[in-house]
């Protein structure tokens, strides 16, 4: 896999869960007091660097974003959801289409303390390497599993004891309310901004929960959204 971007790369090493083979520089990160910074804690950790031009760099991760820094690593090391079972919290992303939602998620759910993040096996972006750009790097961080569909995921934490509590629109639960109940075991839903939530999930959750809104626009943004539940019900 091709990792871009300055803050993934960080992320990835720190982390130290995957073997990183080789890191493409752009050969004027002297001008770059951050791209500096890396290479010398690349070196630290006795990761190979190379220096080459941007256009390499475009040819490698096939995108102007990599921000001068390309990492040649091992995929990401998924985690089986049966390993996941027992953690007091886990995000579940139903349908959500675009990357940068999907790594903004993460983002927060990593920032919040929501070490789990469950995506069905199809219909939302595994983890390219633009949801781990959109994520800052935050998925290093965290456990995500693959391996179930989303209604799988839901009937399996139900089994388990988890409350789930699904974000939608039409909802009638308060997330504050919610939160005040301090849920032991807690599996969140978030829907895409096209789909949404699926029925077959919402017919299962426990609560359904909307966030108030005042503006005059109908829906808030997946990832916002997202963000706000997961530090509520942390």
């Amino acid at each position: 896999m091709f990792l871009y971007g300055i803050n993934p790369a960080f992320e990835a090493i720190r982390a130290g869960r995957r073997a990183i083979h080789r890191a493409y520089i752009n050969q004027e990160a002297d001008n770059n007091p951050r791209l500096k910074k890396l290479v010398q804690f690349l070196h630290s950790k006795q990761i190979p660097v190379e220096f080459t031009h941007k256009g390499k760099l475009f040819d490698l991760c096939q995108t102007r974003e990599h921000q001068g820094i390309v990492l040649d690593t091992e995929a990401f090391p998924h985690t089986p959801f049966a390993d996941m079972i027992g953690s007091p919290r886990m995000v579940l992303l139903d349908s959500i289409e675009d990357p940068h939602n999907e790594g903004a998620i993460m983002r927060s759910a990593e920032i919040f303390g929501w070490g789990n993040v469950l995506l069905p096996r199809r219909g939302t972006p595994l983890l390219l390497p633009s949801v781990i750009k959109a994520s800052a790097g935050a998925c290093e961080h965290l456990q995500i599993a693959v391996n179930c569909s989303a209604n799988q995921y839901c009937k399996i934490a139900k089994d388990e004891g988890y409350t789930i509590v699904a974000l939608d629109g039409g909802g009638k639960a308060s997330l504050e309310d919610l939160r005040a109940q301090h849920i032991e075991k807690l599996l969140l839903v978030v829907g895409g901004e096209n789909a949404g939530v699926s029925q077959f999930i919402l017919n299962m959750a426990d609560h359904v929960a909307a966030i108030p809104q005042k503006g005059k626009i109908n829906s808030l943004n997946a990832s916002v959204a997202a963000g706000l539940a997961l530090y509520l019900l942390a």
